[in-house]
């Protein structure tokens, strides 16, 4: 009976320390995957704040071309004025030179 009990007593302590290494293992698992977390964590704010930065700056120079977008088709009404003008003007003369029988 005495050599059951000490066989019993190397099973029981075989297993009790392999329950404590697959602990062991499965705490630095969690530890290893906590400090990933973190690490991404980390990175998923720094991705975060570089994208708000550039949606500022992409908002800015939308307000930019806006503003320049604007002046052009001012610029281009006006345009479109002066040559209505200009078109009146060279018909005007060129029917005056045909009424003196110049053409």
């Amino acid at each position: 009976m005495k050599k059951y009990w000490t066989e019993e007593k190397i099973k029981s302590a075989k297993y009790d320390s392999l329950l404590n290494e697959v602990e062991k293992v499965k705490k630095e698992a969690d530890e290893l995957m906590m400090k990933k977390i973190e690490h991404y964590e980390k990175e998923i704010a720094l991705v975060r704040e570089d994208a708000q930065i550039q949606i500022l700056r992409l908002d800015k120079r939308i307000g930019e071309l806006a503003a320049i977008n604007a002046e052009h088709q001012k610029l281009n009404g006006e345009l479109r004025e002066d040559n209505k003008k200009l078109a009146k003007q060279i018909d005007d003369y060129t029917n005056q030179l045909r009424k003196a029988g110049v053409i």
